[in-house]
């Protein structure tokens, strides 16, 4: 009911929240990837990838605060999915191990 009452307010905390999921998100594929590197030579760049582009949405997102919240949720979301689907040619390539 929030979300329709107060439709700005809405947008900018969802994409407070999507900033922060990025951050942690780009945080969480980093880590592996590095340590990673010898178990999947192949593909760990891809993860490594997926993580740098999360962490560059979520500087792109704050440093356009609050003028970017009326487009940014879904442009940014999407190219997320891009990236994120990344992570999934590293886990097609980790079958082969």
């Amino acid at each position: 009911m929030l979300l329709l009452w107060k439709p700005v307010e809405a947008a900018m905390s969802l994409t407070l929240v999507v900033t922060a999921f990025f951050i942690a998100e780009g945080i969480f594929q980093i880590v592996p990837s590095i340590n990673y590197c010898s178990a999947i030579p192949d593909a760990w760049g891809w993860m490594l990838a997926s993580g740098i582009a999360d962490l560059i949405l979520a500087a792109l997102l704050i440093m356009g605060w609050p003028g970017n919240v009326s487009w940014a949720l879904g442009l940014i979301a999407g190219i997320n999915l891009i990236t994120s689907g990344w992570g999934i040619m590293v886990a097609f390539a980790g079958r082969s191990v």
